[in-house]
């Protein structure tokens, strides 16, 4: 059992503590008591002093295999030929496209990680993980085809939720990707550890078949599983969308899909989906950079949850929502995802959401909850994390603060002084205190 005393605990439950403790025993939070009231042996207790505890944070969407795609280099002729052949390709496919363009971004991190091998991925993926702790990330859900990544998930510190992506280009594709990626599934669940959760993810409106929208609909329903999308997050998705056709097909085509088609078109992306009766509460859905107020609002209406990924968006989509207009449609029901391709990338969700607090939409405590309890509970998982209650589990951050520095000041430290998960400490002034 041990006893961690600070001046403040923002517990995303409604209240703000000052001079309270958090008790600890295998894992769980105990209890909370004043810190004029403990009273265990002074080496079970931990004096944190002027500090804020929080719940550990929660990514809604990360690919931590991408992490580091732009640091390895060729160191064989094997891998250098790999790497100038898939590079030849995407330029081939490419030429005249506007570098700038969504589609070509992609095709340009696909060329860099396509050349990389396998343990060049599982490196770059461990490291990814190893960054988000460090910044407090006590959960996250990840995104990957692959299935070497379980292994390094299920071993993982913290709470996982591996949402396998799937594409399909036809109905007899759709089939035979829904069998296999089933099969793979129902194994998998079979092997994962209690941290760990499965779902799917059906990559984009533009990039998943009709039938492969069906299957795997009706299969997340009758298991209870969740299901996450991606849509209206480029340019080039509205005008596959409206024309039937776009840049976005050459992409597809880099992959090794043919080309796919709308099954209907004059369609705004929400009555797609719509149509197709995807969507229910327990669909995930990421973006929607391109979409009406009115579109959104009828997203809302269906009870979807949202991914607000300010970064990427920016970076790879060449426009983002704003805040206010996410607040406005999905209060309470949104989440963020800190994934990004820039080099000096820390996947901080804390700066993340700083960020886009610029205008003050939200308190310090208020948007400490979009980062804990509330997709604590899109990812259903508030009944063990999220928040700092009795019962839960012991996923927590320590902010150390300046003389004169309050809670409020939180928004300036971007980092954690420590972070625990399950009550193990995983990192201390940025230093990590566990292996994968």
């Amino acid at each position: 059992m041990k006893c961690y005393k600070a001046k403040w605990i923002l517990t995303s439950e409604d209240n703000i503590l000052e001079d309270m403790a958090l008790v600890v025993d295998e894992g769980k939070i105990t209890d909370i008591i004043p810190n004029n009231e403990v009273n265990f042996e002074s080496k079970y207790v931990k004096d944190l002093g002027n500090a804020v505890i929080t719940p550990g944070f929660i990514d809604l969407l990360t690919q931590f295999q991408y992490t580091d795609e732009d640091k390895f280099k060729p160191d064989n002729i094997k891998t250098i030929l790999k790497k100038f052949f898939t590079v030849l390709n995407e330029k081939y496919t490419f030429a005249g496209v506007s570098q700038s363009s969504y589609s070509r971004k992609w095709a340009n991190i696909l060329s860099k990680y396509f050349s990389m091998d396998r343990n060049e991925k599982i490196r770059s993926f461990e490291d990814g993980v190893n960054m988000a702790i460090k910044a407090g990330t006590t959960c996250v859900a990840q995104v990957s085809k692959e299935f070497k990544y379980f292994d390094v998930i299920n071993k993982m510190p913290i709470k996982t939720y591996l949402f396998f992506e799937v594409f399909a280009d036809t109905s007899m594709k759709s089939k035979k990707q829904f069998k296999e990626i089933r099969a793979k599934v129902e194994d998998l669940v079979m092997h994962k550890g209690e941290n760990t959760h499965i779902g799917i993810m059906l990559n984009s409106i533009s990039g998943v078949h009709k039938k492969l929208w069906e299957l795997f609909s009706k299969y997340c329903r009758k298991h209870n599983m969740l299901l996450m999308t991606r849509f209206a997050e480029s340019k080039d998705e509205i005008e596959w969308l409206e024309h039937g056709f776009s840049d976005i097909d050459l992409l597809h085509k880099f992959m090794g899909m043919r080309k796919i088609t709308p099954y209907a078109k004059d369609l705004n992306p929400v009555d797609y989906l719509k149509n197709l009766k995807v969507l229910t509460k327990k669909v995930i859905a990421a973006n929607g950079n391109y979409t009406t107020d009115e579109e959104l609002e009828a997203l809302a209406e269906t009870g979807v949850k949202f991914i607000y990924q300010p970064s990427y968006s920016e970076e790879i989509c060449n426009k983002k929502l704003s805040l206010k207009t996410v607040l406005k449609y999905f209060p309470q029901n949104f989440g963020f995802s800190t994934q990004s391709f820039k080099a000096d990338k820390d996947y901080s969700l804390l700066k993340e959401a700083v960020q886009a607090n610029s205008n003050n939409e939200l308190d310090i405590a208020e948007l400490i909850k979009y980062l804990t309890i509330y997709p604590a509970r899109i990812l259903r998982l508030d009944n063990s994390t999220g928040s700092i209650k009795i019962g839960k589990c012991a996923d927590f951050n320590v902010f150390k603060l300046e003389d004169g520095e309050d809670y409020r000041d939180l928004i300036k430290k971007h980092s954690p002084y420590a972070t625990y998960a399950n009550g193990r400490k995983l990192v201390k002034k940025g230093d990590i205190r566990y292996t994968l």
